[in-house]
């Protein structure tokens, strides 16, 4: 009986997302904010009638939809392109999240009397971007070859991919900084700060080692179907290594991502089939995705806190801003593009939402107020970003002939 309930709800679960996105999308907005906010209503803060045995495997889902939309996304970024947006997708990748991360740790030492090592805590939860939002958008605009003259959308999808890194490694850092503190254990900050570009590199050569060792043997088995599955399993597999054994090192996310990129050169005459597979894996994953980030959002943690989030989002955001634009100086792009790169960097949603309540659980002090300004911030930056990106498309050129030739069936 159980199992029965447990189908029909994900079964139902599903359709009623797909509705939520398409009555959204009716008035003009973006359809994951009607999957998000049905989750919500659904979720344990409002009807709560969602079965815990879909509760307890939804990080699953959401991991599963991550892999399958950062595949795509590596998918769609040729050699040529990476080899010009290089060095913005790098500094998009360190420079806002730093900037708003210890921005927000000093507007809290105001705001919140807090120490420094408890906003750093706080900015570093709030400065990850939202994979979830940015990186489907992306790939939704380079599917109509949006952008494809500057490669802007592909420049977006590195840098947030790597953006994760620092920004949850930083948290780590000083949430093992303020633990420390107070179990008398030391703790090695330089350290800590080297295995940031360590974790990207070693991150980097695994996707780029896996991708070479998979070729060898992809070639002997039959059938694009069976060679998507066969991807699709290594990615699973990068990522349930890197939960299962916890490994601060390895970022599996930018490896699945780099993994796609390799296996587009490698296999250039299968990869448009395998792109059609995993677009269909995808046009399914999004519908649970956006739905269960939705229900851990529970918007009445916010409360007296409100004004206080607003005001410590809006600087940091700005700072933020300013980040992504100091990253973009010396490349070609307009004033609109540059704009619309900041718009689509202000998101958050997944990172905060498995963030949030870590430090209250680990009794850090005032973790019940870094939990509700970190819950406000995808409350704010989630429909801003996902509403800001899809009503500001027109600021990027469509495709050209030059993108034509590069890759005419990819995408």
């Amino acid at each position: 009986m159980e199992t029965l309930i447990f189908i029909g709800f994900f079964i139902g679960l599903g359709i009623m997302s797909f509705l939520s996105g398409k009555v959204i999308e009716y008035i003009k907005l973006p359809s994951l904010l009607g999957m998000m906010i049905l989750g919500m209503v659904l979720g344990p803060s409002f009807l709560n009638i969602i079965p815990q045995s879909i509760i307890k495997i939804a990080p699953d889902i959401k991991d599963i939809a991550l892999v399958t939309v950062l595949f795509i996304g590596g998918l769609g970024i040729s050699m040529k392109q990476i080899k010009s947006i290089g060095r913005p997708a790098i500094l998009l990748s360190t420079i806002p999240a730093l900037f708003e991360g210890f921005t927000i740790a000093w507007l809290s030492t105001i705001f919140l009397n807090f120490t420094f090592i408890q906003g750093a805590i706080l900015g570093f939860i709030i400065a990850a971007v939202s994979p979830a939002v940015l990186i489907p958008s992306m790939i939704s605009l380079i599917d109509r070859k949006k952008g494809q003259d500057k490669a802007i959308p592909q420049m977006l999808l590195v840098g947030a991919s790597a953006d994760d890194t620092i920004a949850i490694t930083l948290f780590t850092t000083f949430l093992g900084i303020y633990l420390n503190k107070f179990s008398n254990h030391s703790s090695d900050i330089l350290r800590d700060i080297i295995n940031i570009p360590l974790a990207l590199i070693l991150s980097i050569a695994i996707g780029a080692s896996v991708s070479y060792v998979s070729k060898l043997f992809l070639k002997y088995i039959k059938g694009h179907l069976f060679k998507t599955l066969a991807v699709f399993l290594i990615c699973l597999g990068m990522r349930v290594i890197e939960k299962s054994f916890h490994l601060s090192f390895f970022n599996s996310l930018l490896s699945i991502m780099v993994f796609g990129f390799f296996i587009r050169s490698y296999l250039e005459k299968d990869a448009e089939a395998i792109l059609k597979y995993m677009n269909n894996i995808w046009r399914y994953g999004k519908l649970y995705l956006f739905s269960l980030v939705g229900m851990a959002i529970n918007p009445t943690l916010v409360g007296n806190y409100f004004v206080i989030g607003i005001i410590i989002l809006f600087f940091s955001l700005s700072i933020r801003s300013l980040g992504v634009l100091i990253s973009l100086i010396g490349t070609n792009l307009t004033t609109k593009e540059k704009l619309f790169c900041v718009i689509a960097y202000l998101p958050k949603a997944t990172v905060q939402s498995a963030k949030a309540g870590i430090p209250l659980e680990n009794g850090v002090a005032g973790g019940e107020i870094m939990q509700a300004i970190a819950i406000l911030s995808v409350l704010v930056t989630a429909p801003l970003g996902a509403i800001g990106i899809k009503n500001n498309e027109n600021l990027l050129s469509s495709e050209n002939e030059e993108y034509q030739k590069l890759s005419p069936e990819i995408l």
